[in-house]
């Protein structure tokens, strides 16, 4: 281990602590110790390149308890001087159980090797399911203990599913956005999702799938979810603005076609990197607990607003106008934001995407709900840095604003 990555660790242990013991302690760490920690936190660690490499298979535990197993392929020619590109493949039939050591439940690695990036092999089974919040829970751990080891390029991680995997995808799509670069779902259906039996974890809100691009592939005659199923869907994704490329496969529910496929894949993945600050996020939730944050929007609370009426449009990104949506789009410091049925959000400052040394304003709903200087805080780069482990997305301050609600 090395001492810069001894001392970074140090520091970002730091952060956790101090978030855990809450802001008003976070609110006694020096102003002027702001910069140097931004630096630090933002170059990141030195990696050790004394880590393991190959295929190996690790578990981790779950806040409940719940221990799931993944394995990891971490190319042999490992350098921790360059950032590496991940993809996490999920596997389908997890309504089996758990089928306990050994990494089968993913059939042909011989598809996951062989390239310049780090592979993960989740597991899924019928007591954790791709669709709930225990393997969102996971998987987000998964990539943390990832960054931790090896030096992980936090924009270009990927998701790829097959069947129930591919369905899966789809749920990280409408759900837990954030820290994903693109996603390719093969063989699945998002109708899964919608049908109340198969125990999803919320409502699906359809302009979610707006902030991020798909490679989606469906086999013509597959005995599950043929492709023809999939076309009201895509008519739904074309009226939203949903970015996604769509190939239908001869053949049934199967992935034989893969080998035919890998070149577009890959050119898919090298062409959809993640902007760790995008100018444009539209999202939806119906709970504020989990699900309520896209990069720098976090939806605090929901209930009705003043002008709900009005905005039947933005209603209809929602789940049948379940749940609150706010669609904001950043120009220089200027963050205009129109909301449906969101009493109070919050918009994330990062010094890499807003000028600090200008005032920042924020219009919504068509009026100036913020105009002013923010000043950068230690409490608020440290709690986030904390809770993300992003190097490419810090943020010095937080602008909160509460909208005119009806019905009180």
């Amino acid at each position: 281990m090395t001492g810069d990555m001894t001392s970074f660790r140090a520091a970002l242990i730091g952060v956790i602590g101090l978030s855990a013991m809450g802001s008003s302690a976070l609110g006694q760490a020096p102003d002027d110790s702001f910069a140097e920690t931004y630096e630090m936190l933002r170059s990141g660690p030195e990696h050790s390149g004394d880590v393991p490499t190959g295929r190996i298979e690790l578990t981790r535990t779950n806040q409940d308890g719940l221990l799931h197993r993944y394995v990891v392929i971490v190319p042999e020619n490992y350098d921790p001087t360059r950032r590496y590109p991940v993809a996490f493949y999920l596997h389908g039939g997890v309504s089996r159980p758990n089928p306990g050591p050994g990494g089968g439940w993913w059939r042909n690695y011989d598809d996951v090797v062989g390239y310049d990036r780090i592979a993960v092999l989740p597991l899924s089974w019928n007591e954790s399911y791709w669709w709930q919040a225990s393997q969102v829970e996971n998987l987000r751990g998964i990539l943390s203990d990832l960054k931790r080891t090896y030096n992980v390029d936090e924009n270009r991680v990927h998701a790829l599913g097959s069947s129930d995997g591919g369905t899966g995808v789809y749920f990280l799509g409408f759900r837990d956005v954030t820290p994903w670069a693109s996603f390719l779902p093969f063989i699945g259906f998002p109708g899964v999702l919608l049908n109340t039996s198969t125990g999803a974890d919320g409502q699906m809100h359809l302009g979610n799938l707006t902030n991020r691009s798909l490679f989606i592939v469906s086999g013509e005659t597959d005995r599950l979810y043929p492709a023809r199923l999939m076309e009201p869907f895509l008519d739904a994704f074309e009226q939203a603005g949903v970015d996604f490329v769509f190939t239908v496969k001869p053949g049934g529910h199967n992935t034989r076609w893969w080998t035919e496929e890998v070149e577009n894949i890959e050119r898919f993945i090298e062409d959809h990197p993640r902007d760790p600050h995008p100018q444009r996020i539209l999202w939806a939730t119906e709970r504020t607990d989990r699900y309520n944050r896209a990069h720098w929007v976090v939806i605090d609370d929901f209930g009705p607003i003043a002008g709900d009426d009005q905005r039947g449009a933005l209603a209809a990104y929602t789940a049948d106008g379940f749940g609150g949506i706010v669609q904001a789009v950043r120009e220089g410091n200027t963050v205009t934001v129109d909301s449906y049925h969101v009493r109070r959000f919050t918009v994330l400052i990062s010094p890499g995407a807003f000028d600090m040394e200008s005032p920042i304003r924020v219009i919504a709903n068509g009026e100036v709900a913020f105009e002013g200087m923010v000043q950068s805080s230690l409490a608020t780069l440290r709690k986030w840095a904390a809770s993300d482990e992003d190097r490419t997305m810090l943020y010095a301050a937080e602008i909160t604003i509460e909208l005119e609600t009806v019905g009180q």
